[in-house]
């Protein structure tokens, strides 16, 4: 009997030792490889090497305001656009490089200063007008907060008006400006939701339109296409979805 009982337990201890021996299925590894990385559209590309690189894609929508300076005309703008950037994923010290596009849009409301159009250098009684200014950047972000540069191309299409002797409405001539600019920004983008930035552009703008059908104004206006410098500074607040 006690013999029986033996050869019992050995072969189940030889049996349990058989399954601890044989080799484990491995386990699967997780299906959600970008669980932790921040919010924002992840792009898979491929090096040289052959290794695996990782990039963010930001889409934004900003609202701003802008100076801005084209000779002797100061302009006051509300600004719209977009934005496109993309972003490289977690280096050491959260430095990452950052690429994109801008498309923004100004709609100057008011003016200071005196017209570049009249060789008597009028002073505005109102203005209105729009602009589009699409810069390329190339920039660093470290952690949130960023710093990049800028350069690209300004449009900008305004209708300035003038207070004339003997007349009981204001005259109107419209002004064309266009050319390269270039400048820097920077900004903190909050939990990649939110982006508050500031930016500077400067450049050279050429004026090749002044079209009115005024009589008085067509005697006064500057007969020559001229290049203004431009300054322009501004801020905005934009969304990222």
């Amino acid at each position: 009997m006690i013999k029986n009982i033996a050869k019992v337990f050995l072969c189940c201890v030889l049996v349990g030792g058989a399954l601890q021996a044989a080799p484990k299925k491995p386990k699967k590894p997780s299906a959600n490889a970008v669980k932790n990385l921040q919010s924002g559209s992840v792009i898979n590309g491929v090096k040289a090497t052959g290794s695996l690189q990782r990039w963010m894609f930001f889409n934004d929508g900003f609202v701003g305001s802008s100076w801005t300076k084209i000779g002797r005309s100061e302009y006051i703008s509300v600004d719209f656009g977009y934005s496109a950037t993309i972003a490289t994923i977690g280096t050491a010290g959260g430095l990452r490089g950052i690429f994109g596009v801008d498309f923004a849009f100004p709609i100057y409301v008011a003016a200071r200063g005196q017209t570049n159009g009249l060789t008597t250098h009028n002073s505005f009684a109102e203005v209105l007008g729009w602009g589009a200014i699409v810069p390329l950047s190339i920039g660093l972000d470290v952690n949130g907060f960023y710093i990049r540069g800028l350069v690209g191309y300004a449009y900008n299409d305004i209708v300035e008006g003038f207070d004339l002797p003997n007349k009981s409405d204001a005259t109107t001539m419209q002004m064309r400006y266009h050319g390269v600019v270039y400048g820097a920004g920077m900004g903190y983008r909050i939990s990649n939701i939110l982006n508050i930035g500031f930016k500077a552009l400067f450049g050279e703008m050429k004026n090749d339109v002044r079209a009115t059908n005024d009589a008085t104004l067509i005697q006064v206006r500057e007969f020559k296409n001229k290049k203004y410098d431009l300054m322009q500074f501004g801020g905005y607040v934009s969304i990222i979805f």
